[in-house]
């Protein structure tokens, strides 16, 4: 709909780990919201069905870790792993 720009929307993002031994992970953003409320709603109900590491994302500070915080720490060390190589 024209006219609904979120300016400020939270990230919802699932890690896809590699898809082969020389391939790399990312997390993807399938989706957004505009409340903090809902995009937490949205996520813990994504992981719960899925079991998916995933991530809330609002200006760059993650606001919840599923399935947690230490998960997408290590999501994100083996991100980093892989720009270095």
């Amino acid at each position: 709909m024209k006219g609904n720009i979120l300016t400020d929307p939270y990230g919802i993002f699932i890690w896809q780990p590699p898809l082969s031994q020389s391939g790399k992970g990312l997390w993807k953003e399938p989706l957004q919201a505009d409340t903090q409320e809902f995009a937490l709603y949205v996520a813990n109900l994504i992981h719960n069905d899925s079991r998916a590491v995933m991530k809330v994302v609002h200006n760059g500070i993650n606001l919840a870790c599923f399935p947690d915080e230490n998960t997408v720490q290590l999501v994100e060390r083996q991100i980093a792993g892989q720009l270095e190589q």
